[in-house]
């Protein structure tokens, strides 16, 4: 009970404008470090607001502070960033650990681009963004909403599919869960799917970026495709500086789940695992194969 008044008094606290919260026009990004997560989230809920656009589009405030264009189809992702403002709040937090002014950042899998509006801002004018995403109506809506927040200097949106070779392939795209597209063969029949898109196109490999090959942090959430794109940056990893990875990790996509933890080792990471309670808390691979199969792990891996 002591909770549910403490948190109502600070929600009604923020619509008189208590002292405590006076002058919060937008959230500020170093109470994601500085004060609790269930205070945030309320907060972050009250700044919420949306406008709908028509033709399926929506126009939301995003964290309290970003003007980010939505799919009001999208039950997966938009609904939850319509009604609440905000995406897996433990990975915000971190990413707001993390990310420093300066860097240059890869976002792999950038979808609408919730994470790389707030990675754009944490670089700062000095750093940089790469979001890669290969769908294009995702792709459209994040360059749109990284404009409309003013990162578009800052950020580069690339409308690309990664892998670790240059092959034609299908992407696979859920019609109400476009954040679970994945890439398919080319002679897949997923085209026949009544509840689903395809679309042709040709895959990269990261390190064919020459201006990637000195990123400071990497984010990589592509559903099926992280040990095909691991595999595609082997000239980023064989430089020899710091490097930090945020790798979702799910056994049941790679046919030798054992194999692909051993290469993240020989590359020279170290293990742990980003929890939602317990925030980075070291880990085996061991600890990781014992997870259930389709269970997503994602890892922080350091070098």
């Amino acid at each position: 009970m002591k909770r549910f008044l403490s948190l109502s008094s600070m929600v009604s606290g923020l619509r008189r404008g208590s002292t405590a919260d006076a002058g919060i026009r937008l959230f500020h990004l170093d109470h994601l470090q500085t004060k609790s997560r269930q205070r945030n989230e309320a907060v972050i809920r009250q700044l919420c607001t949306n406008a709908y656009l028509g033709n399926g589009r929506s126009l939301c405030r995003v964290l309290g502070r970003y003007k980010m264009i939505v799919d009001t189809t999208d039950v997966g992702l938009s609904s939850h960033l319509l009604l609440d403002g905000y995406w897996e709040m433990w990975l915000t937090e971190l990413l707001a650990r993390l990310v420093k002014p300066g860097m240059k950042v890869v976002d792999v899998g950038a979808n609408l681009g919730y994470f790389s509006l707030l990675l754009s801002e944490l670089v700062g004018p000095t750093g940089q963004v790469h979001a890669f995403e290969p769908n294009t109506d995702l792709a459209r809506r994040m360059t749109q909403s990284l404009a409309i927040n003013g990162f578009d200097g800052i950020a580069t949106v690339h409308e690309q599919a990664l892998a670790d070779i240059e092959t034609d392939v299908l992407l696979f795209v859920p019609t109400d869960e476009p954040k679970n597209a994945h890439l398919l063969p080319i002679d897949h029949p997923a085209s026949t799917d009544p509840v689903a898109q395809g679309r042709l196109m040709r895959t990269r490999r990261l390190d064919s970026y020459p201006e990637l090959l000195d990123a400071d942090l990497i984010k990589i959430d592509a559903d099926t495709s992280e040990q095909a794109i691991w595999h595609g940056m082997a000239a980023i990893l064989q430089q020899t500086r710091p490097l930090t990875i945020v790798l979702e990790f799910a056994r049941v996509r790679y046919s030798d789940p054992g194999a692909f933890i051993d290469k993240i080792l020989s590359d020279g990471f170290t293990l742990a695992e980003i929890t939602l309670e317990a925030g980075i808390q070291l880990t085996t691979r061991d600890a990781i194969l014992a997870a259930p199969p389709t269970e997503d792990v994602m890892l922080l891996l350091v070098r």
